[in-house]
């Protein structure tokens, strides 16, 4: 089975959870290709701390995933996270673009993609003062206002619907429940329910899906696998792909 995960922070967060997760349902090898990371942005290169990642449309994972000979089933993938270009100063209907190119191309792959809508029951619920908290702590470099953001996350959201709609995807809420103080990252207790109820469609029985949180050597061992391109204080580094070969034949491929 293939695996296409296409986000930031939340799927960073997760990620142990589901490598494991997948591999203990699917009962086979997985071949998972992942584009993620904290502030990832979806078309453009964008920095947290030291480190910077291609955005998501430009990256390699799109070409080495052509470069595989054909699979049984088609892939199953995963458009999660799509907000964080707003903080960037980006226009609803560029991020909108760069959504629907990715679309386009999981389509040729004839993937089951699920799609997710931004956490606006959350982002709704934020008050100018957490925002700023926030905005200082995620996304120090930003100068977006709490008055600009707001419609402008409702305009993009209404994109995903359309978008949604459009190429007849699921096109999942992010529940306002799974978050709390903070407006972006769902809870911790919440992630195996939050991760069963996104992915369920992937599988022919949804009780297949439980992400369990994993150990923390095993967290570790998956979140300092490298991707294939960043750049580190300011100097490219590569890293070849997969980056990650398990003793079941899984494959674990970094964007």
């Amino acid at each position: 089975m293939r695996a296409i995960l296409l986000g930031a922070s939340n799927v960073t967060l997760a990620f142990p959870r589901l490598w494991h997760g997948l591999r203990r349902a699917f009962a086979a090898p997985v071949e998972m290709f992942a584009a993620h990371g904290h502030g990832r942005s979806f078309g453009m290169w964008s920095r947290i701390g030291p480190r910077e990642l291609p955005g998501i449309v430009q990256c390699r994972l799109w070409d080495d995933f052509a470069a595989q000979s054909p699979c049984a089933e088609p892939p199953r993938a995963l458009i999660t996270d799509v907000g964080n270009d707003l903080l960037y100063g980006v226009d609803p209907d560029q991020i909108a673009e760069w959504v629907a190119t990715c679309i386009e191309r999981l389509n040729e792959m004839s993937a089951r993609i699920v799609l997710t809508q931004l956490p606006i029951a959350s982002v709704l619920s934020l008050g100018p003062a957490r925002f700023r908290f926030f905005r200082s702590l995620f996304f120090p470099n930003t100068t977006v206002q709490f008055g600009d953001l707001v419609p402008k996350a409702v305009r993009l959201n209404q994109h995903l619907v359309e978008l949604g709609r459009k190429h007849d995807l699921q096109t999942l809420e992010l529940r306002g429940q799974w978050y709390g103080f903070d407006p972006i990252h769902i809870r911790r207790r919440h992630r195996d329910h939050a991760w069963q109820e996104l992915l369920a469609s992937w599988f022919d029985d949804p009780q297949l899906a439980q992400f369990r949180a994993a150990s923390p050597t095993s967290s570790l061992r998956q979140w300092r696998q490298r991707p294939s391109e960043r750049r580190w204080f300011g100097r490219e580094q590569k890293a070849i792909q997969p980056s990650l070969q398990e003793a079941d034949g899984s494959t674990l491929w970094q964007y």
